[in-house]
């Protein structure tokens, strides 16, 4: 029998060079296919995250340019009485750098024309002539320079900057012509204290643009605006600072024992009536939507999760691409290496509670809300663990800046009904919705643990 298995080796023994060959060379073409395979798809996740990133730089451009197309609109309505305008700028694929330039050209030509009939109308009403004949007093706008051919998308994005912040130094200007004839400008006469320059100091004869006739009197000059002006200079105010601050009718801060536990919050869980309950989910509110008076917003795009920041540091984390424009197509270099992607979900089951779960992370989420018509509701928001909402690019919500366990233990420790009651809350504020569409984004930081995000919709 041994004999017999000695003889059947014969021949690989003869040929054992032969056959140790044939064996590496196998191992070697699976080695080559394998690492090839991994270096294409390298490859391929590197040119998917560069194009995200791209795409991301575009959107913020475009946003640059929906911005001035508003400047524009506010520079228009602020001598008659408008609605404000909501600009979008999520979208799936952005416009070439070469005709978002071309736009926000146009757009500045635009600008400085409706700012030169501005001044036209200020001139006319100041020296008592004919709009005509002030308008050829002004200067005529020059035009933007033509750009450089072939220039680069970097040059390209540059002058689109320069050209928003022209817009928005005219706007800036604007407001400020508003306030002075809303608010008066002080007017002295000549034989005031201060010398020959009307407004050049204090005195008792000094009265404010726009007095009524018992006010102006003893020599006093009084100049008479025209409409009242105050609710497009709000607007305006509105424009230019919603990056700025959180608008004025937040929670007020919370503290426990000198320490501040939420930034704006009210520090405890708030009371809902289950009698009176009538719950519902998704992102249309009226007609052809829920009819319900405690909504749970429940349908979003999530992408994440990000590389997060750990302990407190977690309420002022990393900033990430999403943040500068919301591109569905886009994809970027997240946590751990990993590629991610907007991914729509429409949960199921309360809270709403990130796909891909990761500690120290930060995660995006964007959704369009639909109203029958303009109002004012009440946003329940919570998180484990922070959480920042906006509402219209105005940011309308930031979460605590230290710790949340008081909120974290009556959720987590303590017998309740918040999940059946849609009210895993941590603080609320009213907000004023549009008609028609309206658009929320919002990030969530997550340190160790558990994380979900609520946001509810009440009248």
């Amino acid at each position: 029998m041994m004999s017999a298995f000695v003889d059947a080796l014969g021949p690989l023994r003869r040929h054992l060079f032969t056959t140790v060959s044939l064996a590496l060379h196998a191992v070697l073409i699976a080695l080559l296919y394998y690492f090839g395979s991994y270096r294409v798809e390298l490859a391929r996740q590197q040119e998917l995250v560069r194009a995200g990133v791209e795409l991301t730089k575009q959107s913020g451009m475009e946003k640059r340019v929906l911005d001035m197309k508003q400047i524009r609109d506010l520079l228009e309505q602020s001598d008659r009485t408008s609605q404000d305008q909501t600009n979008f700028s999520a979208t799936s694929l952005p416009k070439a750098p070469a005709e978002l330039l071309e736009e926000a050209r146009q757009l500045s030509t635009s600008i400085a024309e409706v700012e030169k009939r501005l001044k036209a109308e200020e001139l006319a009403r100041i020296e008592s002539i004919p709009k005509e004949q002030a308008l050829e007093q002004l200067d005529t706008p020059a035009p933007p320079p033509a750009p450089a051919k072939g220039a680069a998308p970097e040059q390209l994005a540059a002058e689109i900057e320069q050209l928003e912040r022209r817009a928005r130094a005219s706007l800036l200007q604007r407001q400020q012509d508003l306030l002075r004839r809303v608010n008066g400008v002080a007017v002295q006469p000549p034989d005031s204290s201060s010398g020959s320059t009307y407004g050049g100091g204090q005195h008792e004869k000094a009265v404010r643009s726009g007095a009524s006739g018992d006010e102006a009197k003893d020599g006093a000059i009084s100049l008479t605006p025209g409409r009242d002006e105050g609710a497009t200079v709000e607007r305006i105010a509105k424009f230019i600072n919603r990056d700025l601050a959180l608008p004025k009718d937040v929670s007020q801060h919370y503290y426990r024992n000198g320490e501040r536990i939420f930034k704006p919050g009210v520090g405890q869980i708030p009371l809902v009536d289950a009698r009176t309950m009538h719950k519902g989910a998704g992102r249309m509110l009226g007609r052809g939507g829920e009819f319900a008076n405690r909504v749970y917003v429940n349908s979003w795009y999530l992408i994440g999760p990000f590389e997060g920041k750990h302990g407190s540091e977690l309420f002022s984390n990393y900033r990430y691409p999403p943040e500068d424009g919301v591109v569905l197509d886009a994809a970027y270099r997240g946590k751990d290496d990993r590629v991610v992607k907007w991914r729509y979900l429409n949960a199921d089951s309360y809270p709403l509670v990130p796909p891909d779960f990761a500690e120290d992370a930060v995660y995006y989420g964007y959704t369009e809300l639909m109203m029958d018509r303009e109002q004012v509701l009440t946003m329940w928001i919570g998180a484990d663990d922070d959480a920042q909402v906006w509402l219209n690019d105005e940011q309308v919500w930031v979460g605590g800046n230290i710790n949340k366990t008081s909120f974290w233990r009556d959720l987590y420790d303590t017998r309740n009904t918040y999940a059946r009651d849609f009210n895993m809350t941590e603080g609320k504020r009213k907000v004023r919705f549009k008609q028609g569409r309206n658009k929320i984004f919002f990030k969530l930081a997550n340190g160790p643990s558990r994380t979900f995000f609520s946001l509810v919709l009440t009248k």
